[in-house]
């Protein structure tokens, strides 16, 4: 049941990040009034993706290394 849990909220995290970078926001265009350089972090699909992506490539790691520390304890 954990495992289903952890892999729920991870996937729901990954969603939520990906929604948040996609979504425009109004600060940008003053950033990029402001700073030209600052201003290039707009909103761009192939990003929310890739920090989507990450995310659960993380989450992977993570369950994959608790999975072998927890292994690795039981034996000693």
């Amino acid at each position: 049941m954990r495992f289903i849990l952890y892999w729920l909220t991870s996937t729901s995290v990954a969603v939520l990040c990906m929604k948040a970078a996609a979504t425009p926001h109004a600060e940008t265009d003053v950033i990029a009034a402001v700073d030209p350089v600052l201003g290039l972090t707009g909103t761009d699909p192939t990003r929310a993706i890739m920090l989507g992506v990450g995310i659960m490539a993380m989450a992977y790691t993570y369950q994959r290394v608790w999975a072998n520390f927890r292994t690795a304890e039981k034996r000693a």
